[in-house]
């Protein structure tokens, strides 16, 4: 068929119509991509795509660490108690001042945040001492547990909220007056743990800390012992949550091995009095004893649902495991591989804890630069907005401001990623990164991945409990589907 004249006029006039305004269309995403930072595109991006899930999670009960924080400037501390640089090295149990300056020495060089408990009653006083008598000091409430109960309160105010744990009078004074706390949990003394912190390029002697984040040691009698384990338990059933979240395992650090398992068997055997469709959210802290983490792999992962941890939990699970990647490190631009860590989640779901009788079908794995969840079919919905929400939270806790300024955050992930190290068809599967469409998602078999970097605060205000104000966070916008 020919063209006539005026009709070939018609379709030429709209062809070069249309391509100018594809033009102008591609100019202007072109202009925003080069006018608007990245991470200010991110900040848009997860105001426009986070969803609240079909069914809001109404009442919660977390427990069984709860604390009050002492919070100082580490090199502050230090300097009190007249201890200077020295050797660097981990020590599982610190004894003295002594193992405190070596464990503090070796964190501090790479900038990962670490917990240890203080086996010397005695000495860990006169560091308390130390401590409360600094000029700038905070106490603030603390433990696993508490800061879960602690953010919700604060981010929420049509949830219901159930605290279980060992709760003194400074932690009762801090807590919200609408987190419930029952009679029973309450105590004459608040157990002290302290917070070391120190900032991104912060000196001591010959090091320089690589990014801003925290030491972590306490002497915690009643948090060790899992005072209130049957009250607990207890209480939930009254209570009749839609979710559990529970932490405080690492404090079982400084046990001998049968208390380890006595005290685990004893856990596992009251969560198994709760019923399943009652979802499971396990908060993993810092550990060095390699076979208490074996032992949480094999007795309590399998009766959970859901399990929080970051990138030292991660590390040590796949070692004392035997699992890949057992040297997982983190880069100098302060995350690990992220194909790495996703191996290490595929791992645990379908080797590590498997089976008819394992209820773990989700891992939400947190760390400074992003984060990842993890899940099975069929159990978990809205993931991919749960993990935007804990990665915003993360942005906005440690820089105190909502909404966060793109102006004093950094994104530090790397412009493209691969999706495994040791997967030959995800390792060939190369990720650009797209800071306008930040929140991704992929499968590796039956496992689902869901995927959001972090904003990283320039000058974070606070760095302890942002793992639990990530996990609180995206549970609350996690649907729990599995009903049996």
């Amino acid at each position: 068929m020919e063209w006539s004249p005026l009709i070939l006029a018609i379709v030429l006039v709209a062809t070069a119509y249309l391509y100018n305004c594809n033009l102008n269309s591609s100019d202007t995403v072109l202009n925003a991509r080069s006018t608007t930072s990245a991470e200010a595109q991110i900040v848009q991006a997860w105001a426009r795509t986070i969803q609240e899930p079909m069914n809001k999670v109404k009442r919660v009960a977390v427990g069984l660490n709860v604390n009050a924080d002492l919070i100082v400037s580490a090199i502050s501390l230090l300097d009190k108690l007249d201890i200077k640089p020295g050797a660097s090295q981990d020590h599982a149990l610190l004894n003295s001042l002594s193992d405190l300056q070596e464990s503090f020495a070796h964190f501090f060089e790479s900038g990962a945040a670490a917990e240890r408990f203080f086996a010397n009653g005695e000495v860990y006083k006169r560091i308390i001492e130390a401590a409360d008598k600094l000029e700038h000091k905070e106490y603030s409430v603390g433990g696993n547990a508490a800061l879960m109960a602690y953010k919700m309160a604060e981010l929420t105010d049509d949830v219901q909220i159930l605290m279980v744990g060992p709760v003194g009078p400074k932690v009762h004074s801090l807590m919200p007056s609408r987190v419930q706390i029952p009679d029973t949990s309450l105590r004459d003394e608040d157990e002290v743990h302290l917070i070391m912190e120190y900032a991104e390029g912060e000196k001591w002697g010959q090091w320089t800390s690589p990014i801003a984040t925290r030491f972590i040691t306490s002497h915690d009698v009643a948090n060790a012992e899992m005072d209130g384990l049957d009250v607990f338990v207890t209480s939930i059933k009254d209570f009749g949550p839609d979710v559990v979240m529970f932490s405080g395992l690492h404090l079982l650090d400084s046990d001998s091995l049968s208390k380890q398992q006595e005290k685990l068997s004893l856990l596992v055997e009251e969560l198994s009095k709760l019923p399943h469709v009652i979802p499971l959210h396990l908060e993993l802290a810092s550990i060095a004893n390699e076979r208490l983490v074996q032992l949480i792999a094999t007795q309590v992962l399998p009766a959970v649902h859901s399990l929080g941890l970051n990138e030292q939990e991660l590390g040590l699970v796949t070692r004392a495991n035997s699992g890949p990647h057992p040297n997982l490190a983190i880069e100098e631009s302060g995350y690990a591989e992220i194909g790495a860590v996703a191996d290490i989640l595929f791992w645990i779901l379908t080797s590590l804890v498997k089976g008819q009788d394992s209820l773990l079908t989700r891992i939400h794995f947190h760390s400074l630069a992003f984060h990842m969840v993890a899940t099975l079919p069929g159990q978990w919905g809205n993931s991919l907005s749960a993990v935007g929400i804990g990665a915003r939270i993360a942005g906005r806790q440690a820089c105190g401001q909502v909404p966060i300024d793109p102006s004093k955050v950094a994104l530090r992930i790397p412009k493209a990623f691969p999706l495994s190290v040791d997967y030959a068809p995800l390792r060939k599967t190369v990720i650009i990164f797209d800071p306008i469409e930040p929140l991704t998602s992929w499968t590796r078999g039956p496992v689902a991945f869901h995927f959001s970097p972090v904003l990283v605060c320039k000058k974070p205000g606070k760095t302890v409990g942002l793992g639990d104000a990530i996990s609180a966070t995206a549970m609350l916008h996690t649907q729990y589907m599995h009903r049996v």
